[in-house]
Parts: C-alpha cells; structure tokens; sequence
C-alpha cells in the first residue's frame, strides 16, 4: 500500500477514535482488513494514542481567536499531521501537504484553507 493510501487509512482511524475511542489497535486494523505489516499505520496510530494530550494541546493553542469551531474531520486531519510532524519525524512540508490534500479530499470546500493556516501557525510559532 502507498504512504498516501496509508496516511488515508490513518486519518479514517483517527477520525474513528474521535467518535468511539480506539482501544485495541491489533482489532481495529482487523475489522477493516488492514494486516499489521502495514507499520506506518502501525505506528502512527501508537503515537497518535501516546501522544493525544500534547497533540490536542498544540491545536488549541494554535487557534486563531474567532475562528469557529473545527469539525471532526478538520480535527482529525490537523491530528495526523501534528502527530507526524512532531512524533514520527515526517518532513513538514511533506505532512502539511498531504493533510491539505485530505481536507479536499473528505471535508468541506473551503476546509483546506484552515487545515493549512493552523498547521503554518504550529510550524511558524515552533520554528519546525
């Protein structure tokens, strides 16, 4: 399976948790036909459950005031790419891209402008 097909599944998964925690990460590659072998999905679902509180906790503080609240799926994508970009040592520009190509993908039209200006906050104000 390609990096942007596993990204995808990686995205779905996250999105899942967010509605119905993910609790056994062997189970849920299982109930989708996903084998183990796929360690990118692996292990950025690990990293992504390790490291939630610190994800979560860069989004809200990168934020702009006034901005109304994110969906899910705008969520679970600026997630992702925390989680790469701080987490599992993807290059920037590689892990804003492909989150910005997800928001296109299975958000609304517009959704892509915020996934992008958010993640530029994060890496500008950490100087990633």
């Amino acid at each position: 399976m390609k990096r942007t097909d596993q990204r995808e599944w990686v995205f779905k998964l996250i999105f899942q948790d967010t509605i119905n925690k993910i609790e056994d990460d062997v189970e849920i590659l299982a109930n989708h036909d996903l084998s183990g072998d796929e360690t990118f999905i692996v292990d950025s679902i690990k990293s992504y459950k390790n490291n939630f509180e610190k994800i979560d906790h860069i989004l809200q503080e990168n934020i702009p005031k006034g901005m109304p609240k994110l969906s899910r799926v705008v969520k679970s994508i600026i997630y992702l790419s925390i989680n790469e970009i701080y987490f599992l040592d993807i290059p920037v520009s590689v892990s804003i891209n492909e989150a910005v190509n997800l928001a296109k993908k299975f958000s609304a039209e517009d959704d892509y402008k915020i996934v992008n200006l958010i993640l530029g906050n994060i890496v500008r104000n950490d100087n990633k």
